[in-house]
């Protein structure tokens, strides 16, 4: 019998590695600069923190709004709690927040893993048209002259991916009958939702882009950042469309250090500059571990109790 070499299953490890390396590295090489440019004040840490709390609240609610018709008779309560929960496990290794928030909501709200996975792709399909569509807009408005180049295109791609939300209904059955039988659930009722989905996309969109704007603030020389122009609100919106295409780099844990160098990449390519997004948005990924970790840990065990619960009432009715 052949055995299989050991190598692909240290390959995310070793990818995970490099990649948080190479920020503890960045981070490292720049301490001086960051010491002398950049004050960390408790206040505004605390208000980033609040943000990102909000916009966790958000998050539920868009979550609710595109899984209730497929049946899931949640509140937004719970569902807050549940993408608390799943956002503190993207930081164990291979997506572990989707797992579990497939085995919650197969547990707890009898939903499919086939529905799961085709609510769940919709929804970050959704996602990501609605911040191709904002990026485009955003460029538009403020950096025009970038609109037709690399970063616009980029934008355009992400906007595309909304496409295939809108393909014929004989499309869409085609396509439901070979990978995903529950697909035909995600019909018209759903449709009616997402509407509400994409403005609490943009509620937090913008909410994230606060939060790094004040992240920019607090560098000391100029107050909104320390490149050559300053960072507003429009340009932090661009670099947090972006990000959301880290989700994807599921092998790196929270997409540690990914985020941070696609923040600092596009900073670069909209005329800012890359050491001070990179800076920045590692302010703000402490902030969004201090609250998913305090509240992620207190959630977790909630929700594992209504797990328990839910198991012993299916095994006692069998």
């Amino acid at each position: 019998m052949i055995e299989r070499s050991p190598l692909p299953r240290w390959l995310p490890r070793a990818f995970t590695g490099l990649v948080v390396g190479v920020l503890c590295a960045f981070l490292w090489w720049n301490r001086g600069y960051i010491a002398a440019s950049y004050s960390l004040r408790p206040g505004t840490f605390g208000l980033i923190a609040g943000l990102t709390v909000v916009s966790l609240g958000v998050r539920g609610l868009a979550n609710r709004l595109h899984f209730g018709p497929l049946g899931v008779a949640a509140s937004t309560v719970d569902w807050v709690r549940l993408v608390t929960v799943s956002s503190l496990a993207n930081y164990l290794p291979f997506s572990a927040g989707l797992v579990g928030k497939a085995l919650f909501l197969r547990r707890v709200h009898d939903l499919s893993y086939g529905q799961f996975a085709v609510g769940q792709t919709s929804l970050l399909l959704l996602i990501v048209a609605t911040n191709g569509v904002a990026g485009l807009a955003i460029l538009g408005l403020g950096f025009p002259d970038r609109l037709f180049g690399v970063v616009g295109a980029g934008f355009a791609a992400m906007t595309a991916a909304g496409a295939l939300l809108m393909l014929p209904a004989r499309w869409r059955q085609l396509l439901s009958a070979r990978w995903f039988p529950f697909a035909a659930n995600v019909g018209p009722e759903a449709r009616r939702h997402w509407p509400w989905v994409v403005v609490c996309q943009l509620g937090i969109l913008l909410l994230a882009s606060a939060s790094l704007q004040l992240c920019f603030s607090m560098g000391t020389g100029m107050g909104a950042g320390m490149g050559e122009s300053q960072v507003g609100l429009l340009a932090c919106g661009i670099f947090t469309a972006a990000a959301v295409l880290a989700r994807s780099v599921t092998v790196v844990p929270g997409a540690l250090g990914v985020r941070e160098f696609l923040v600092g990449g596009l900073a670069l390519l909209t005329g800012f500059d890359l050491r001070d997004a990179v800076v920045a948005s590692t302010i703000a990924r402490a902030a969004e571990i201090v609250v998913v970790f305090a509240l992620g840990g207190l959630f977790a065990w909630s929700l594992s109790r209504e797990i328990a619960v839910s198991g012993a009432r299916a095994a006692s009715e069998d």
